[in-house]
């Protein structure tokens, strides 16, 4: 297996005699690709894991529940409604990990989290877990380095912010972020994210993030950003991370987000123009 290569092992069972109380939520809508690497990343480490499915057709709620998922169908409100919606579902087991459905634990991670809630340590409210890109089949262990992102919390703490709840929205919180009251700590392992599928699916929600990030008033869409806030993006991922060390797929990514840089702008230019952007 070559460096870099995606390994997600199972997690091992639990000793019966443990009372590790640990609930996992995750949405899923089409997930098929990506879930049942996720599913079997936490089974035997979560006591309970529950899917909330909007609608999927491609084989996704059948999968779930073959791997012993809980899953209940709500249509799509977005993504901070309805994770707070998971948040509320799971907030009377001590602990809640919030994945997304192309998320899969490594198993250092899992071991680590076993470790946090064998400790129990009152004195944190959270724990933030390392993600890094699985792209082209390779993980990026430089690009987008390093990935922080408060998963693991305890019931009943935490809440949702983001598009679709009632905060104010920037271009910082398109999709969601979740956030507690207390002490948050960093757990020791890796968070695969196998976000594309390929080249074109990457590029299909870089046009997606930017449009929303227009909309949601991101700032920018000047000449001037326009040059070049694309090049900065492209060095800040290629030789500022060193994402020249994850070889072809690092170069192909950094050049993904200075494609992305620049389709914001473009979006932001157009509505700063005060153009529909339709044609005829």
């Amino acid at each position: 297996m070559r460096a870099g290569t995606v390994k997600v092992a199972p997690a091992p069972m639990n000793d019966p005699s443990e009372t590790l109380d640990l609930a996992v939520g995750i949405c899923t809508r089409d997930s098929l690709r990506t879930i049942e690497r996720t599913l079997r990343s936490v089974r035997g480490l979560a006591r309970r894991i529950l899917v909330v499915d909007s609608g999927s057709r491609d084989g996704t709620v059948e999968l779930c529940r073959s791997l012993d998922a809980e899953v209940i169908a709500r249509p799509w409100p977005g993504y901070a409604r309805q994770k707070q919606f998971l948040l509320e579902e799971l907030r009377h087991h001590a602990w809640i990990l919030l994945l997304d459905s192309d998320e899969a634990l490594e198993p250092t991670l899992q071991d680590s989290i076993r470790q946090v809630l064998r400790n129990d340590d009152r004195t944190y409210a959270g724990w933030e877990l390392n993600r890094k890109v699985c792209f082209m089949g390779r993980v990026l262990n430089h690009t987008f380095q390093p990935e922080w992102r408060l998963r693991l919390v305890r019931g009943g703490v935490a809440r949702m912010r983001g598009i679709g709840a009632d905060e104010p929205t920037s271009p910082a919180q398109l999709h969601e972020s979740l956030d507690v009251d207390g002490k948050v700590g960093r757990v020791r392992g890796n968070l695969i994210h196998d976000s594309w599928a390929d080249l074109t699916d990457m590029c299909r929600r870089y046009i997606e993030y930017g449009r929303l990030a227009a909309e949601c008033g991101a700032r920018g869409g000047s000449a001037t950003r326009l040059v070049f806030s694309p090049a900065a993006a492209f060095l800040k991922q290629f030789i500022l991370k060193r994402g020249f060390l994850d070889g072809k797929p690092g170069l192909i990514a950094a050049a993904g987000a200075a494609m992305g840089t620049l389709v914001k702008h473009l979006y932001l230019a157009q509505r700063r123009a005060g153009l529909s952007g339709e044609g005829g």
